[in-house]
């Protein structure tokens, strides 16, 4: 697959790793941010159908909310996101930068996301100041 780069006016974020792009058209695009993973935020749908994975432990829970709120704050003002795949779900799979850089990566340096080792874990280095620095959700750890 060729990269497609999408132009956000906005990328409005409905949780930490997921949100859409709106387009200068007024368009929007679903992306799913590429190699991390954010805690559940309600109503917990992916819990559901997958209870034990990491973003719906009772560890993580309390992030997502928090991850929600900060990738919010960081995509407001728009985004440049590089799409590399397409998920089940029929959403872009894609790295945003937003003016603060890339968002994934601030997510999980600040330790509100997980570096998605299913993804040849492209953040390890972001997770491991995250925790020697005990940020986020690695501040009890």
């Amino acid at each position: 697959m060729i990269a497609a780069v999408l132009v956000c006016t906005s990328l409005l974020m409905s949780d930490g790793d997921s949100g859409r792009c709106r387009l200068q058209s007024g368009e929007t695009q679903r992306v799913r941010l590429q190699g991390i993973d954010a805690a559940e935020v309600s109503p917990y749908t992916r819990c559901r159908q997958r209870p034990t994975i990491w973003a719906c432990s009772a560890a993580a829970r309390p992030w997502g909310p928090r991850a929600t709120v900060r990738a919010r704050e960081l995509a407001s003002q728009g985004a440049v996101c590089t799409v590399l795949d397409t998920d089940r779900y029929g959403r872009h799979v894609a790295t945003c930068r937003v003016s603060a850089g890339d968002l994934g990566g601030i997510l999980v340096r600040e330790g509100l996301a997980i570096s998605d080792p299913g993804y040849a874990n492209p953040y390890g280095d972001e997770q491991a100041e995250a925790q020697r620095r005990r940020r986020g959700y690695w501040a009890s750890r």
